[in-house]
């Protein structure tokens, strides 16, 4: 091991100038976002206060201990290059390729407008000044100016529309999506160029093309599969986000290294690897919050400051090279807000948003850094032409935060857009109904197609459904009133109530089990299955046994109670209205106060819970009838209520505990149980947990 060891000036030299770097950035990082802008210009700034124009003019000695000679500078070289990697990986990850297909045609020309329009005009500038800006194939340098001028940084936008809260607006997905698009572009074409320069002729130029090839089809057919097998195979025994880092960085690693060796830029393998993992099924949510945090804090703030050490500002000596950055700078600027104008006009947007468009398009930095690193590693741009592209690229977006600030003001949106919004801050802090994927087991003596039915109805489309116990096989034919395709998978054991614990530790949002109608007891496999559940577990019992049916509903009622289990119950509820136009009745069992008179204040207090559960059915975009019924017995009164109203469904939350061997739901939800089969009936039981805030009203312990 002797030979991986450092010298003592290098470990000196490497742990101080990592110390210098990280303080640098996080102060002007920090500063940045203090004035309004994002933390990369802080970071790049901190790099060009130690580089050659800062620390390098003022106090030479430490600026050489930052930048040593040749033969000690891989150090900090190598640690750059492995945070290079590590940005990517995290970019990759929060790269949501679903935007662009949302779009759909509103999102081309934008995107097209936004990389050509820039690409020819910067290419064509670039080659008008290559003397000074390429060292190598005028045409190759060009073209990578062009490039590196005219594409828009993620990170940066991501920042901004983030911080001005438009993140889920029409604009601002627009934004995201054209980002997504810009930085895969960049990276293939600093793949192309480098592959371009780097042959020596037709056969030369065969290994990358080749290589990129062979990578991109393997990927494309295997990429997938083993993401989501690594991914699987770490969760096995529940969530395991220190085995689901390993693979989040394993696999990055490895296919950077595959592309790196056919002779293509290694940055595009772990930016695609990231793609892929954020599509997994499998992802461990805190394993990416924790590669992001850490990125955030280390990798980012490192890599970017390292790429402002070489800037050199002693490089703009004459006019003739300040005339050159203005002309690229006012060229980049103007031709990706005209390029985006094209687009955004195509797209109908409104006056505002599209000047919010074209300037929010003008956020650059770290694809440039990127770009402009590898050229100059690759001989093929001046220091210079290094130093022009990331001038340009913080001067232009420390332009955009305050233009765009102007013009974003109080942006209300069409009324479809604000329908949106409305669902997704909804399902976001759904404590039940969330776009989590959905377990079914097919137990014995259970109706796993009534269950099906239910999730189908009351869920978001994106929560896949699973169907545990049924041969296997991908996408299949609806089941029986199910509108969405739903997964099927083969159970591990045979012991399926085992199985179906053993598959949500993969990652599901809750256990779906339907009943027989006939059946005067719960089935011993879905006593089992509630015994032990880790998940919230959705009981559902028609009112009559018809193949798994499930309405047609006119009426809908839950039992609201102001727990978490009653708000979950809420959320199924609306749902279910909602899909079959029904109309909810939100009923409030107060028990028989007789015993607690002395306590004053508490008939009001009743009241408040009924009241706050209407108000969130009504923020869900449904208008309620709510009743309030006093009386000794909660199960009774609600079947009373449920036959005078003409209610069709009823749905019950309850928090699930276990008496012994035998689970327990409450009084109400067994008296439900155990009463004749006049309605449909739906029970949302939460698993045991420590009481939280929503967990301790008086109701809870009188009602369920």
């Amino acid at each position: 091991m002797g030979h991986l060891s450092l010298t003592n000036a290098e470990t000196v030299q490497l742990t101080g100038s990592l110390a210098l770097l990280f303080l640098s950035a996080h102060l002007l990082g920090a500063l940045a976002r203090r004035l309004g802008q994002p933390s990369i210009v802080g970071f790049l700034l901190a790099g060009v206060v130690l580089g050659r124009s800062g620390l390098g003019a003022a106090w030479p000695s430490l600026a050489a201990f930052l930048l040593p000679p040749a033969g000690r500078s891989h150090l900090l070289g190598a640690v750059v290059e492995l945070s290079l990697l590590m940005v990517l990986i995290v970019l990759g990850a929060e790269t949501d390729v679903r935007l662009v297909r949302r779009l759909g045609q509103r999102s081309v020309g934008v995107i097209a407008g936004g990389i050509v329009v820039p690409l020819l005009a910067g290419s064509v500038a670039a080659y008008v000044f290559a003397g000074s800006l390429v060292s190598g194939n005028h045409l190759a340098g060009a073209v990578l100016i062009g490039g590196a001028l005219g594409v828009s940084s993620l990170p940066v936008i991501a920042r901004l529309v983030a911080e001005l809260r438009i993140a889920r607006r029409d604009v601002g997905q627009l934004a995201l999506a054209t980002a997504v698009v810009n930085d895969v572009y960049g990276l293939l074409l600093l793949a192309a160029v480098s592959a371009a320069v780097s042959a020596e002729g037709a056969s030369a130029l065969a290994r990358p093309v080749v290589g990129l090839v062979v990578v991109a089809a393997a990927l494309a057919v295997f990429g997938q599969r083993l993401v989501d097998f690594l991914f699987r195979t770490v969760r096995h025994e529940g969530p395991n986000a220190t085995g689901a880092v390993a693979v989040a960085v394993t696999v990055p690693l490895g296919v950077a290294a595959a592309l790196q060796a056919a002779g293509i830029e290694a940055a595009l393998g772990a930016f695609v690897v990231g793609v892929l993992m954020a599509r997994s099924r499998f992802q461990d949510g805190e394993a990416i919050a924790r590669l992001r945090s850490f990125s955030d804090a280390v990798f980012a703030p490192l890599y970017f400051a390292s790429a402002g050490l070489l800037v050199n500002l002693s490089a703009l000596s004459s006019w003739h090279r300040v005339l050159v950055v203005a002309v690229l700078l006012v060229v980049a600027v103007v031709s990706k807000a005209l390029g985006t104008r094209v687009g955004a006009v195509r797209a109908r947007l409104r006056r505002g948003e599209n000047a919010a468009l074209m300037i929010l398009l003008n956020g650059r930095g770290a694809l440039q850094v990127i770009i402009a690193t590898a050229g100059l590693r690759m001989g093929l741009l001046s220091n210079f032409a290094y130093t022009t592209i990331l001038l340009v690229s913080v001067v232009s977006s420390l332009l955009v935060a305050p233009a765009l600030r102007r013009l974003a003001g109080e942006w209300e949106g069409s009324e479809d857009e604000r329908l949106r919004l409305a669902y997704e801050d909804r399902i976001d802090h759904s404590v039940l109904v969330r776009e989590q994927r959905l377990l079914v087991p097919m137990l014995d003596g259970s109706n796993p197609q009534l269950a099906a039915a239910l999730f189908d109805h009351a869920w978001p489309a994106a929560a896949e459904i699973t169907l545990l116990g049924a041969p296997p096989g991908e996408d299949v034919a609806p089941l029986p009133d199910v509108a969405r395709a739903v997964r099927r998978r083969t159970a591990a054991s045979h012991n399926l109530v085992d199985a179906a614990f053993e598959e949500a530790r993969l990652g599901y949002g809750a256990f779906g089990v339907g009943v027989s109608s006939a059946a005067p007891r719960l089935p011993p496999d879905v006593i089992e299955l509630l015994n032990g559940s880790p998940l919230p577990v959705v009981l559902v019992r028609p009112a009559v046994d018809d193949g798994g049916q499930l309405g047609p509903l006119r009426h809908v009622a839950v039992a609201t109670t102001g727990t978490t289990a009653g708000i979950a119950g809420e959320e199924l509820a609306a749902g279910l209205a909602r899909r079959h136009n029904a109309r909810l009745h939100v009923v409030h069992v107060v028990p028989d106060l007789a015993r607690r008179a002395r306590r004053p204040g508490l008939p009001g207090a009743f009241d408040g819970v009924l009241a706050e559960a209407v108000a969130r059915v009504r923020r869900a975009g449904l208008r309620p009838s709510a009743a309030s019924v006093r009386s000794a017995s909660v199960g009774r009164a609600l079947l009373d209520h449920a036959a005078a109203s003409g209610i069709d469904l009823l749905v019950v939350g309850a928090r699930l505990r276990r008496v012994g061997d035998v689970p327990f739901l409450g009084y109400a939800v067994s008296e439900l149980l155990d009463a004749p089969d006049p309605l449909t009936l739906v029970v949302v039981a939460l698993p045991d947990a420590p009481p939280t805030e929503l967990d301790q009203p008086f109701v809870e312990r009188s009602m369920v």
